[in-house]
């Protein structure tokens, strides 16, 4: 007799939380910070197979289920970076980013959404928080690097610390954000494979591999 639909969730959501909870064992913080999206990316897969491009499927992933609403905000320091060569842009993000008191961390809740910042034609989408968060994944899977500054507090969202040495606000992906961040993806990749009806890995080859 075939397993019906809520046992094949509740199969798929044993082993996603068994190796979630196996992570927090490993020594090496980087790495378990690779796994952590590595298993986003996975997920990802599970809800729109490939119909997208990895990055748009991630992307959409962590907004439309993981629920990562201040993805869509525009990270201030690395707009300003962004947009050196634009004097209008430039003004707009330095007026805001002086607003920010030096030495103390910034929650990325200080960072505007697109609305709050568009001027002209600019192109925002690159200094989105989602697609921040895909290319911290890349340097992460690919380079075995985590680009972002010293995690001196640890938290539910990223954040900035300001580099003394550069005087630049620095990004930090916690941990405990990306950990919270799968947990709710998972549990949002669930309740979207009920209403659909369908089997979060039914995009795998039974036998045939390619």
């Amino acid at each position: 007799m075939a397993p019906t639909l809520d046992e094949i969730l509740d199969a798929f959501n044993r082993q996603v939380e068994t190796l979630v909870d196996q992570v927090q064992q490993v020594e090496n913080a980087v790495f378990r910070k690779a796994l952590y999206v590595s298993m986003l990316d996975g997920l990802s897969a599970c809800a729109y197979g490939n119909d997208m491009t990895s990055g748009e499927r991630f992307r959409t992933f962590i907004l439309q289920i993981g629920g990562w609403t201040n993805g869509e905000r525009i990270s201030l320091p690395q707009a300003a970076l962004l947009f050196r060569g634009d004097p209008a842009m430039s003004a707009t993000i330095s007026g805001q980013l002086a607003n920010w008191a030096w030495g103390t961390p910034q929650p990325i809740t200080s960072d505007p959404f697109p609305q709050a910042l568009q001027i002209g034609n600019a192109d925002l989408r690159r200094v989105q928080h989602l697609n921040l968060l895909w290319k911290f994944r890349n340097s992460l899977l690919h380079a075995v690097h985590d680009p972002g500054g010293f995690d001196l507090r640890g938290g539910v969202e990223p954040y900035y610390v300001g580099d003394i040495a550069s005087h630049t606000w620095r990004l930090v992906i916690p941990e405990e954000f990306l950990r919270s961040l799968l947990t709710a993806s998972l549990q949002g990749l669930l309740a979207f494979c009920k209403r659909e009806g369908r089997d979060p890995q039914e995009h795998l080859g039974k036998e045939l591999w390619v």
